[in-house]
């Protein structure tokens, strides 16, 4: 996936019930989390630390957490961390696979851990891949930061 390129469009089901499109961002910088969800305590535990992080929400930084598991199922692991911000479900794994995020990880069917940084204008402008399930709101910052004028 090369860095530059417009960002693949899609539309996905939200856990807060609605449907939500990238397009609905244009303008705004978002953080794409694509994670392998539910069974990951190490990912919600990422989403968590970046909902709280101070300087993500100073920076203006929308974050959309991605998964692939049932609606259900993810919201049952957001009400047990306490997470209130909304992931969305890719039921099929076509918008983690458009990403370049399916099979990064341990599973060849899940995506791994990983974030796209996709700016106002819809560019993807950053990308990697966390193998250690962990990366801290100050490192993702500072690999965002040149992006984010």
């Amino acid at each position: 996936m090369g860095l530059g390129r417009p960002a693949p469009p899609f539309t996905l089901e939200s856990t807060d019930g609605s449907e939500v499109s990238l397009g609905d961002f244009r303008g705004r910088n978002v953080l794409l989390y694509f994670n392998e969800g539910a069974g990951c305590d190490a990912c919600f535990y990422q989403t968590a630390v970046l909902v709280r992080s101070q300087a993500l929400r100073a920076s203006g930084v929308t974050l959309i957490p991605i998964v692939m598991n049932p609606l259900g199922q993810v919201s049952e692991e957001l009400a047990r961390f306490g997470i209130t911000t909304p992931y969305l479900v890719d039921a099929d794994g076509s918008v983690s696979k458009a990403y370049g995020m399916l099979g990064t990880g341990m599973h060849a069917n899940l995506p791994g851990h990983g974030f796209v940084f996709v700016d106002g204008s819809g560019r993807i402008r950053w990308q990697k891949e966390y193998p250690s399930m962990y990366a801290s709101a100050v490192e993702i910052l500072r690999a965002i930061e040149p992006y984010l004028g």
